[in-house]
């Protein structure tokens, strides 16, 4: 299981069979990757072009909120019950 941000090191990993958890509850899988990277290529196009406080190096994620610890720690736990049954006999 890997618990990352990083779209494109999401990516390596859902090719090399991982479980893949943003640190805000929601997953990266097979089917929602690809449009992750395409809005990351285009994001980034559109900063480079814009001066400001998003162009370069401004803007960012917005605040993490107690509804997405909530769930963040309800996917982890979800997650982690989903491997232990594949580990130790269900094959989920």
């Amino acid at each position: 299981m890997v618990i990352t941000a990083d779209i494109l090191l999401a990516d390596r990993c859902l090719k090399a069979g991982a479980t893949v958890l943003r640190h805000d509850g929601k997953s990266f899988d097979a089917a929602s990757i690809g449009s992750a990277i395409a809005t990351r290529a285009i994001m980034a196009d559109l900063r480079a072009g814009m001066d400001g406080p998003l162009g370069g190096s401004g803007g960012g994620p917005p605040p993490f909120r107690k509804e997405d610890r909530s769930r963040f720690l309800q996917a982890l736990d979800r997650e982690l019950v989903r491997m232990g049954r594949w580990l130790f006999g269900g094959r989920d």
